[in-house]
């Protein structure tokens, strides 16, 4: 069974909203591009969304690993959202 690893939101500077270079019109899959990106370990990271059934999960990807956002960045995603259309 693959361990699911998380984010450490002490490693979390910063998160933003960022409009994707192509819409995504797909509502279910593994790798749903989202319009927030954190800074995590230096670097501006795209977060994705595996989507299957009415729940999604929220990850990003390092160095080839998945990495699902802890409860903390979520919420801060959360708060971001309430002022973007």
């Amino acid at each position: 069974m693959t361990e699911i690893k998380y984010t450490d939101p002490e490693l979390v500077t910063s998160v933003m909203t960022r409009t994707p270079g192509t819409p995504e019109y797909r509502t279910y899959g593994p790798k749903l591009r989202s319009r927030y990106m954190v800074h995590y370990l230096g670097r501006w990271r795209r977060v994705y969304i595996t989507q299957y059934g009415n729940a999604g999960s929220l990850y990003i990807t390092v160095k080839g690993e998945d990495l699902f956002l802890d409860t903390d960045t979520e919420y801060r995603l959360y708060d971001l959202s309430q002022y973007v259309d």
